[in-house]
């Protein structure tokens, strides 16, 4: 299976949001995928937009990671990832704080839900792809490409 989606580093007051969806027990970064024809760009406003109407002036592309894993229903999944650093980030006040809600992806019923992680906790935390917690941590935003390849 080949998934290709984005992800956006929204970090506010030394908190990052990361996201749990269909309550798989890890976390990652608020995205998704990308539409055939739609540019990373393109899908990472829309993505960030319909999952927390958050709004930003700027992306900046800091990270790919091309990952290599095993579903929870063990299938090989190839996952070409863009991370993006979101900049003059505009977050409604309902979303300064932690939140769930429900996403119709395509007709797919999604259960969400964000929680703002403090950098200093990061560590505490079960964050996929694995490499992205250490970039938080250290705010490493310089561009990164990573592969990674997971065992079963």
């Amino acid at each position: 299976r080949f998934k290709f989606r984005v992800g956006g580093i929204i970090i506010s007051n030394n908190k990052v949001m990361m996201v749990d969806n269909h309550h798989n027990k890890f976390w990652c970064l608020p995205g998704g995928h990308v539409h055939i024809g739609e540019d990373t760009q393109a899908a990472i406003k829309r993505e960030i937009m319909e999952e927390t109407s958050i709004t930003f002036e700027s992306a900046q592309l800091t990270t790919i990671v091309e990952n290599y894993y095993y579903s929870r229903f063990g299938k090989m999944v190839h996952e070409l990832s863009f991370y993006y650093l979101l900049n003059g980030v505009t977050i409604p006040p309902e979303k300064a704080k932690n939140f769930k809600c429900v996403e119709n992806d395509e007709g797919s019923l999604i259960d969400l839900e964000f929680k703002w992680i403090p950098l200093n906790k990061l560590e505490n935390y079960d964050i996929r792809p694995r490499k992205l917690k250490e970039i938080l941590k250290n705010k490493d935003f310089c561009f990164h490409h990573d592969i990674i390849h997971e065992e079963k």
